[in-house]
């Protein structure tokens, strides 16, 4: 296992490129069959644009200490109490044990009042269905590692002030001024303080030089896999009668 945290500065850019060249290459692949999605939608629909996120959050926990041979990884339904299940993106598994549960999303363009409340929803009816679950006993004996990360398109949609809403009682004064970008940020930061996430992680990217930055610290990806890191010594601390250096079946 490291004895120091990775600097995951030139992974993180590198993964950042290929998400972009993906949704490239679905746009002009659609648009040679002949299909002309609306907006953005020829980049998304071919799916796979998030791969290269996934494979570097999968990576960190190698590095952390999971035995890559050992580490199961995949989609996979989480049981909930509200609804049967729901399927979370990265799965991280060692034999029939769970060490991590992520959820990868990601918005671009120039329209992200669209989708930016049912982003926010989905992620925060996700996180307390598995609570609810976990409190009822439905998942047990441990309780999950639940991490999410936030992909937005660096560009001034997302980073200009919104216009606020005249609403029916007095708003948290928190959120005047501040674009979506930095609304995400309250809600991540607030969802990871409120303890409905054990991390999270918001990246702002160029979609033309895919430079990266992240706007909080607290939510940046070296945070993000410090506290992965954190997780995967826990997990081999408390299942001790796991033999790492076993290959639980797989090939």
């Amino acid at each position: 296992m490291q004895q120091q945290l990775p600097d995951y500065t030139d992974a993180v850019r590198t993964a950042v490129m290929k998400f972009w060249s993906v949704r490239r290459s679905q746009r002009d692949a659609s648009e040679h069959r002949g299909v002309h999605d609306p907006g953005i939608r020829a980049e998304v629909t071919g799916g796979r644009h998030l791969d290269a996120l996934q494979e570097l959050i999968v990576n960190v926990f190698v590095d952390a200490g999971i035995p890559a041979r050992l580490i199961d990884v995949k989609k996979r339904p989480i049981a909930g109490y509200f609804r049967r299940d729901k399927s979370w993106d990265i799965v991280v598994m060692v034999a029939d044990r769970v060490v991590g549960i992520i959820e990868l999303k990601s918005m671009a363009g120039t329209s992200p009042g669209r989708n930016y409340n049912n982003r926010t929803d989905e992620a925060l009816g996700q996180a307390i269905d598995v609570w609810k679950a976990v409190e009822r006993d439905i998942i047990r004996p441990f309780r999950p590692w639940l991490g999410y990360f936030m992909f937005l398109e660096d560009n001034v949609s997302f980073t200009t002030a919104v216009s606020c809403r005249s609403a029916v009682w007095e708003t948290d004064p928190v959120f005047e001024a501040a674009s979506y970008a930095d609304r995400y940020v309250i809600f991540f930061e607030r969802m990871v303080r409120e303890r409905l996430l054990d991390a999270a992680c918001v990246v702002l990217a160029d979609r033309q030089s895919a430079a990266t930055r992240f706007p909080s610290i607290s939510l940046s990806f070296q945070a993000f896999a410090a506290a992965i890191h954190g997780r995967c010594l826990q997990f081999i601390a408390t299942n001790s009668d796991l033999d790492l250096s076993t290959d639980y079946g797989k090939t």
